[in-house]
C-alpha cells in the first residue's frame, strides 16, 4: 500500500485551529485509487493555495463502520480566512472526485473549530 502523505509540523499545530475535514468512505478494493487521488490532486492543490496549512489523515475505527474503511484528512489553519479559502476553493477539486469515483468513493466534509 502506497503510503499517504500528510504535510505536518507538530511544533505548529498548537497555532492551528481552524480545521476543514473531508471525511472518505470506501471499501479495500478501492482505497488504493482514492490515496493516489489524495497525493496527486488534493494534497498539492491545497499546499499551492495555502501553503501554511497542515495536514493529517485519520482511519475513523468504528464497529458501525461494518467493511467500510474511513478516513479523516484534516486540513488545519491558522486563520478563519484560510480555512474558508479552503473550504471555497476545494468545491471543483471535490466535484472531480466525485464524478471520477461515483459511489465508491464517498465524501462529505465539515468545518471543525478547536475549543480552547
Amino acid at each position: 500500500m502506497p503510503k499517504i502523505k500528510g504535510h505536518i509540523n507538530k511544533r505548529d499545530m498548537k497555532d492551528k485551529k481552524y480545521i476543514f475535514n473531508a471525511s472518505f468512505y470506501t471499501t479495500p478494493d478501492y482505497r488504493h485509487q482514492w490515496e493516489e487521488w489524495l497525493n496527486k490532486d488534493l494534497f498539492p492543490f491545497v499546499a499551492e493555495r495555502v501553503p501554511d496549512s497542515e495536514s493529517e489523515v485519520f482511519q475513523v475505527l468504528s464497529e458501525v463502520n461494518q467493511d467500510m474503511l474511513v478516513f479523516s484528512v484534516q486540513f488545519r489553519c491558522s486563520t478563519n480566512d484560510q480555512l474558508d479559502y479552503i473550504r471555497k476553493e476545494t468545491v471543483p477539486v471535490f466535484n472531480e472526485f466525485r464524478a471520477r469515483f461515483g459511489e465508491r468513493v464517498t465524501n462529505f466534509n465539515s468545518v471543525l473549530n478547536k475549543l480552547d
